[in-house]
């Protein structure tokens, strides 16, 4: 007997999904708040105690084109011992998707907000592992980071498998971005207390392990707490990860100056290799000259230059030009995500 799955719907949205309710194996209701953000401890334990399905999954409507693209849920496969959370990318999920992959499973919790990227179901007997549900800003992501924590395994679909339109991309971290305020000390008190060797199988470069703790910091705009694991490997590592996320977080401060300094520390890193092919394709969706002009300094001989995108990222600055903000911190995204990726691995492998 396949599992039962009780979708809960929020955001305003025009279209109806009163044929969803009529199949078999997939309930809907509606949550009365507009953004996930807002929902609450009290209002999640009644969800919990009211339904009777196996799986719970809430979703904010206004990120698909056609509803009728959940229809797909009632021929899901999920298994019967609800011993697994399920991650249905949306498309255009391919760094995520990746990331899941590549990543221990605490972390990969930690670098992205899996409800900002996929449909997630989540076992309704998962959450009798949690000794208290937190009453925190961004509650599901903090109990699926919880649960991750307690050893629950997550389990991504392919974008091919299940197949789910989104209109809206993801919030991308900024440029130059201000401290996170006090609605989200929850994840600076976890990102603090993240140990890599309760996440990794093995560890054999403990300065690699630091600077995956600086990439998580400096990813979620935590720039001071990033410096101080970076700052703290200097030169070390397989490929001196700490001093490039040393250097990120001081172009993210801004300092340009520094950013140099620390970009010539670092020399070559092999995603180096990899952003060419990445950014190429992206410089495309741009329209504007002004994003053209950076195509031929960012990509000269196929090899990434990290002062050539320092100067990007100050042109930014000084312009305040929205095509080429949105296009640098796109690029800026790819270049964390590879860098943490390709730390998580020198982790284990220095």
């Amino acid at each position: 007997m396949s599992a039962s799955i009780h979708l809960y719907l929020s955001g305003n949205h025009n279209e109806s999904s009163q044929s969803l309710t009529e199949l078999s194996n997939l309930s809907i209701s509606r949550l009365n708040d507009l953004d996930l953000t807002h929902l609450r401890r009290d209002e999640l334990v009644s969800l919990i105690e009211r339904t009777t399905s196996d799986y719970l999954g809430v979703v904010d409507s206004q990120q698909y084109v056609d509803l009728s693209e959940l229809n797909q849920l009632n021929n899901l496969n999920l298994n019967a011992d609800q011993n697994e959370i399920y991650l249905l990318p949306f498309d255009d999920s391919g760094l995520f998707i990746q990331l899941m992959e590549c990543l221990p499973p605490v972390a990969a919790s930690l670098a992205m907000n899996p409800l900002q990227h996929a449909l997630v179901l989540i076992p309704k007997s998962a959450f009798s592992k949690l000794q208290e549900i937190p009453d925190s800003a961004d509650l599901l992501w903090h109990i699926l980071i919880l649960l991750a924590q307690a050893g629950m395994k997550s389990r991504s679909f392919s974008s091919t498998e299940f197949p789910l339109s989104s209109t809206l991309q993801p919030p991308l971290p900024d440029l130059a971005p201000n401290p996170p305020g006090p609605a989200r000390d929850w994840l600076l008190h976890i990102l603090r207390a993240y140990q890599p060797a309760q996440d990794l199988p093995s560890i054999s470069s403990p300065a690699d392990a630091a600077a995956m703790q600086s990439g998580l910091l400096c990813l979620h705009d935590y720039l001071d707490e990033s410096h101080q694991f970076s700052q703290s490997v200097q030169n070390q590592g397989l490929h001196q990860a700490g001093d490039y996320w040393h250097h990120i977080m001081h172009r993210r401060e801004p300092d340009y100056s520094n950013a140099k300094y620390w970009s010539r520390v670092v020399g070559y890193h092999p995603i180096h290799d990899l952003l060419p092919e990445r950014v190429r394709p992206l410089i495309d969706l741009f329209e504007t000259q002004t994003v053209a002009n950076w195509k031929n300094r960012l990509l000269l001989n196929n090899r990434w230059s990290l002062n050539t995108f320092v100067d990007c990222c100050s042109e930014c600055e000084s312009s305040q030009d929205r095509e080429l903000i949105q296009f640098a911190r796109r690029v800026q995204w790819i270049e964390m995500l590879l860098l943490l990726q390709k730390t998580s691995l020198d982790t284990t492998t220095g």
